[in-house]
């Protein structure tokens, strides 16, 4: 006769199998017929016109609280006890991004590495530039990206870099490169070195990400005899004492 020790194992291994069967099943099923049933676990990110299943998959919308992401294509496995791991790739004609995931859930984000590119024009129409054209991509290479909710980003490390960045009117300039060095320096603190590598002008200032709050500190300054340059900038920022241009902002994230 199996003792009640006996019994309580053989019930917990039964539970483990069936859980593991339950997992299984899930991995192969299409997620479209089970994803209502689940969203809530899987916010902040919300799907939209999905296939394939819940460990690899795509979604024609991808949205991340209110912030619409794109297509969507996933390689997904428990990061955790309580969140997810795996590989998120979010694109459309203007970027392509690829979250290397850590472990997420509805109260945090952590990433391993987020790589990729954002075309120039995505940002272009926040700069007010009324005066010429430019064109370029940021080229993505952060590590250690950690968000909270409520708090914003807490940690990031690594670099983005504005490269084959030229201004294409009214004259066609090469204008190098321009580089964003991030490195955290207290938990929720990070400061984004500004610095250029170009012969047409010199870039340097910082970017500050604190919890939920950002601040952009710019200087633009053209190299004497580009006034080409100097002309596409006006209406950026404020005129700089001494030439060029400034540009002091701050909001909200």
């Amino acid at each position: 006769m199996r003792s009640s020790g006996d019994r309580l194992f053989g019930l917990i291994k039964w539970l483990i199998i069936l859980a593991f069967v339950a997992v299984v099943v899930l991995a192969v099923l299409p997620l479209r017929w089970y994803y209502d049933s689940i969203s809530e676990q899987l916010k902040p990110l919300v799907l939209r016109e999905v296939s394939g299943s819940l460990v690899k998959g795509s979604a024609d919308t991808l949205r991340f609280d209110a912030l619409p992401l794109g297509h969507a294509e996933w390689l997904l496995y428990p990061g955790s006890l309580t969140g997810i791991g795996g590989r998120l790739r979010v694109f459309q004609q203007q970027y392509d991004l690829t979250f290397q995931l850590k472990n997420i859930n509805a109260e945090q984000q952590q990433f391993k590495k987020v790589s990729g590119f954002v075309d120039w024009a995505t940002i272009q129409p926040f700069l007010q530039i009324r005066n010429g054209q430019f064109t370029g991509y940021w080229q993505f290479d952060l590590n250690q990206v950690s968000l909270k909710k409520n708090q914003g980003l807490q940690r990031m490390s690594g670099t983005v870099t504005l490269k084959d960045f030229k201004l294409l009117q009214p004259e066609q300039l090469d204008l190098g490169e321009v580089t964003i060095d991030f490195k955290a320096q207290n938990e929720g603190m990070i400061v984004g070195n500004i610095s250029s590598n170009s012969q047409v002008m010199n870039v340097s200032g910082a970017l500050y990400l604190q919890p939920n709050r950002w601040q952009l500190n710019l200087d633009i300054i053209p190299r004497p005899g580009y006034y080409q340059l100097t002309n596409a900038l006006q209406g950026v920022g404020d005129v700089r004492p001494g030439g060029g241009r400034k540009l002091n902002r701050a909001g909200f994230y």
